[in-house]
């Protein structure tokens, strides 16, 4: 790839990965009922706060130099992405390869049946399955319409008939996309190495620079609340923002072009959509929001980042 369609990569996987930060993060209703005790419980911790925040600030005086927290807050990051990048390596990166294997997985399927894929006209149909499954989902809607418009001689036999249209909608998908599950396993397998090697080779060697780039392009030692041993919540998103571009830079130059070049020599006759969807913003965003998800855990558990309460809540979650 080119640096102009690998910067546009990683500015489209950037934004991806940004969307789906938003979209896990969900709201609490406010008009639900509380606890009298429990919210006088509350205000009383939330005025604790509010004076040992207050005494933070008038105690600035005795603050460390920015450039002192910046350097220690660096020196800390670095060792930990040493920890977890070099000496925690191997059992990070197959910890991460799992979670990272079915995502794309179920990208690629989802690629697979995609309304803009079902549209292109223009598509090489590669098996029988395929070409039926296009055209019948194409028509689905009409073809319901028309099955529901008919007159049946018992409620049953209405069901019975749309039931078997889903059924043969369902086998087609199924034996199209068993069709395709080898190929999705051989370049999975490929992909999977070259991220291993990325994390535990490529990035080692830059952890001080990506520590101190992120800490300075972060300005977490420039807020009135920093401290030189760890990050603040409330410097999180910028933190993240700033460790994430790095990390999508430095992957989609790597494995961008390591991924094709193997690809290439393999010389297995892999259709030209599968090494298409494997240098989508998709893959790049999906596989960086579980590595990043990981890393910020770990942060977190070595108590050198603060992680927002929201930062983890998904709809699904009660």
């Amino acid at each position: 790839m080119s640096e102009g369609q690998k910067h546009a990569l990683t500015v489209k996987a950037l934004g991806l990965l940004n969307e789906q930060v938003n979209a896990r993060i969900v709201h609490y209703k406010g008009e639900l009922e509380t606890s009298p005790e429990l919210d006088a419980v509350t205000a009383q911790v939330v005025a604790q706060l509010k004076a040992m925040q207050a005494s933070v600030i008038e105690d600035t005086a005795k603050r460390e130099p920015t450039d002192v927290m910046e350097r220690k807050q660096t020196e800390t990051f670095a060792r930990l992405l040493q920890q977890i990048f070099v000496e925690r390596g191997s059992s990070f990166v197959t910890r991460n390869l799992k979670p990272i294997g079915k995502r794309i997985a179920k990208l690629f399927f989802e690629s697979e049946l995609h309304e803009k894929t079902k549209a292109d006209k223009d598509k090489v149909i590669q098996h029988p399955e395929q070409g039926v499954y296009y055209v019948l989902s194409r028509y689905t809607h009409r073809l319901r319409a028309e099955l529901e418009g008919f007159e049946y001689s018992t409620p049953d036999i209405g069901e019975q008939t749309l039931a078997l249209l889903a059924k043969v909608e369902r086998e087609l998908q199924v034996g199209f996309l068993s069709r395709r599950s080898p190929e999705l396993n051989h370049v999975m397998g490929v992909y999977t190495t070259v991220l291993a090697e990325f994390l535990q080779h490529h990035i080692p060697p830059r952890v001080q620079q990506m520590a101190k780039l992120t800490i300075r392009g972060a300005k977490t030692a420039e807020r009135s609340n920093s401290v030189s041993y760890k990050i603040h919540a409330d410097a999180f998103s910028d933190f993240r923002s700033a460790w994430e571009r790095l990390f999508m830079q430095q992957m989609v130059n790597y494995c961008g072009d390591e991924l094709l070049a193997r690809l290439s020599e393999a010389d297995a006759g892999f259709h030209e959509e599968t090494v298409k969807f494997f240098t989508d913003p998709h893959i790049f965003s999906e596989t960086a929001d579980e590595i990043c998800a990981g890393l910020y855990d770990y942060l977190c558990l070595e108590g050198f980042l603060d992680v927002p309460v929201d930062w983890r809540v998904s709809a699904g979650d009660p």
